[in-house]
Protein backbone atom coordinates (compact mmCIF):
# COMPACT_ATOMS: atom_id res chain seq x y z
CA UNK A 1 0.00 0.00 0.00
CA UNK A 2 2.70 2.50 0.88
CA UNK A 3 4.33 1.56 -2.58
CA UNK A 4 1.38 2.81 -4.22
CA UNK A 5 0.94 5.82 -2.69
CA UNK A 6 4.65 6.51 -3.22
CA UNK A 7 4.34 5.84 -6.86
CA UNK A 8 1.50 8.22 -6.66
CA UNK A 9 2.97 10.81 -5.26
CA UNK A 10 5.80 10.76 -7.12
CA UNK A 11 3.69 10.89 -10.84
CA UNK A 12 1.51 13.62 -9.31
CA UNK A 13 4.55 15.40 -8.60
CA UNK A 14 6.19 14.96 -11.84
CA UNK A 15 3.65 16.08 -13.77
CA UNK A 16 2.83 18.91 -11.64
CA UNK A 17 6.75 19.74 -12.08
CA UNK A 18 6.26 19.74 -16.07
CA UNK A 19 3.36 22.17 -15.84
CA UNK A 20 5.58 24.83 -14.46
CA UNK A 21 8.32 23.93 -16.33
CA UNK A 22 7.33 25.56 -20.10
CA UNK A 23 9.48 26.91 -22.76
CA UNK A 24 9.13 27.38 -26.61
CA UNK A 25 11.61 28.41 -29.96
CA UNK A 26 11.12 29.65 -33.12
CA UNK A 27 13.83 28.69 -35.64
CA UNK A 28 15.69 32.08 -37.07
CA UNK A 29 18.18 30.75 -39.79
CA UNK A 30 20.47 27.65 -39.07
CA UNK A 31 21.72 27.37 -35.03
CA UNK A 32 20.17 30.35 -34.12
CA UNK A 33 16.50 30.73 -32.43
CA UNK A 34 14.42 32.72 -30.27
CA UNK A 35 13.61 31.18 -27.15
CA UNK A 36 12.10 31.23 -24.03
CA UNK A 37 11.77 29.31 -20.81
CA UNK A 38 9.30 29.25 -18.33
CA UNK A 39 7.31 32.89 -19.62
CA UNK A 40 7.25 34.17 -22.70
CA UNK A 41 8.77 37.38 -21.10
CA UNK A 42 12.76 35.28 -21.08
CA UNK A 43 12.51 35.43 -25.25
CA UNK A 44 16.11 35.51 -26.11
CA UNK A 45 18.27 35.26 -29.27
CA UNK A 46 20.10 32.12 -28.88
CA UNK A 47 22.79 29.87 -30.74
CA UNK A 48 22.08 25.82 -30.51
CA UNK A 49 25.32 23.83 -29.82
CA UNK A 50 23.62 20.56 -28.88
CA UNK A 51 19.86 19.03 -28.52
CA UNK A 52 19.78 19.66 -25.30
CA UNK A 53 21.74 23.33 -25.00
CA UNK A 54 22.39 26.92 -26.10
CA UNK A 55 24.05 30.05 -25.21
CA UNK A 56 21.91 33.13 -25.12
CA UNK A 57 23.31 36.29 -27.27
CA UNK A 58 20.80 38.72 -27.06
CA UNK A 59 18.90 38.40 -23.48
CA UNK A 60 15.59 39.42 -22.64
CA UNK A 61 13.10 40.63 -24.40
CA UNK A 62 13.80 39.92 -27.87
CA UNK A 63 10.21 41.31 -29.77
CA UNK A 64 11.84 41.61 -33.19
CA UNK A 65 14.20 39.14 -35.49
CA UNK A 66 14.95 39.31 -38.86
CA UNK A 67 17.83 37.76 -40.86
CA UNK A 68 19.38 37.55 -44.49
CA UNK A 69 22.49 34.35 -44.78
CA UNK A 70 25.17 37.04 -43.02
CA UNK A 71 23.24 38.78 -39.92
CA UNK A 72 20.66 38.34 -37.82
CA UNK A 73 18.66 41.74 -36.26
CA UNK A 74 16.87 42.34 -33.38
CA UNK A 75 15.18 44.74 -31.19
CA UNK A 76 14.82 43.96 -27.50
CA UNK A 77 13.41 45.58 -24.73
CA UNK A 78 15.54 45.28 -21.68
CA UNK A 79 13.37 43.20 -18.43
CA UNK A 80 13.78 43.44 -14.50
CA UNK A 81 15.49 40.16 -14.28
CA UNK A 82 14.50 36.95 -12.36
CA UNK A 83 14.72 38.40 -9.22
CA UNK A 84 11.96 41.45 -10.18
CA UNK A 85 9.70 39.09 -12.17
CA UNK A 86 11.05 40.12 -15.43
CA UNK A 87 9.33 43.23 -15.95
CA UNK A 88 9.35 44.42 -19.24
CA UNK A 89 10.44 48.07 -20.03
CA UNK A 90 8.86 49.00 -22.88
CA UNK A 91 10.23 52.65 -22.70
CA UNK A 92 13.72 51.21 -24.14
CA UNK A 93 14.48 49.73 -27.21
CA UNK A 94 17.63 47.94 -27.80
CA UNK A 95 19.43 47.15 -31.54
CA UNK A 96 21.30 44.20 -32.35
CA UNK A 97 23.19 42.96 -34.89
CA UNK A 98 24.97 39.30 -35.16
CA UNK A 99 27.21 38.72 -37.20
CA UNK A 100 26.93 35.12 -37.90
CA UNK A 101 30.06 34.60 -40.55
CA UNK A 102 32.10 35.46 -37.78
CA UNK A 103 31.26 32.96 -34.97
CA UNK A 104 28.36 35.01 -33.64
CA UNK A 105 29.67 38.46 -32.93
CA UNK A 106 27.01 40.00 -31.62
CA UNK A 107 26.82 44.55 -32.04
CA UNK A 108 24.55 45.81 -29.42
CA UNK A 109 23.38 47.05 -27.62
CA UNK A 110 22.46 50.12 -29.80
CA UNK A 111 19.98 52.73 -29.98
CA UNK A 112 17.74 53.73 -33.31
CA UNK A 113 20.24 55.94 -34.97
CA UNK A 114 23.82 54.01 -33.89
CA UNK A 115 21.81 50.98 -35.52
CA UNK A 116 21.20 52.85 -38.27
CA UNK A 117 24.36 53.90 -38.69
CA UNK A 118 25.71 50.40 -38.08
CA UNK A 119 24.02 48.90 -41.01
CA UNK A 120 25.12 51.53 -43.33
CA UNK A 121 28.66 50.83 -42.57
CA UNK A 122 28.46 47.24 -42.76
CA UNK A 123 26.31 47.42 -46.20
CA UNK A 124 23.66 44.98 -44.65
CA UNK A 125 20.89 46.48 -46.86
CA UNK A 126 17.70 45.47 -46.59
CA UNK A 127 16.68 43.38 -43.54
CA UNK A 128 12.88 43.60 -42.18
CA UNK A 129 12.32 42.54 -38.56
CA UNK A 130 9.81 39.27 -40.19
CA UNK A 131 9.68 37.54 -36.94
CA UNK A 132 7.54 39.63 -34.47
CA UNK A 133 6.34 38.96 -30.72
CA UNK A 134 3.89 41.33 -28.66
CA UNK A 135 6.52 44.19 -27.59
CA UNK A 136 4.48 43.45 -24.02
CA UNK A 137 3.28 40.52 -22.10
Amino acid sequence: MKNKFFILLLGILTLHSCYLFDSDSDKITGKYEVLWIDTPNTRAVCERYSSTGSSVLISEYVFAVGHNSEFIIAKQHPTSGFENGDEINTTITNYFIVDIRQESKVIGPMNKSDYDKTISELNIGDIEFDQTYPESI
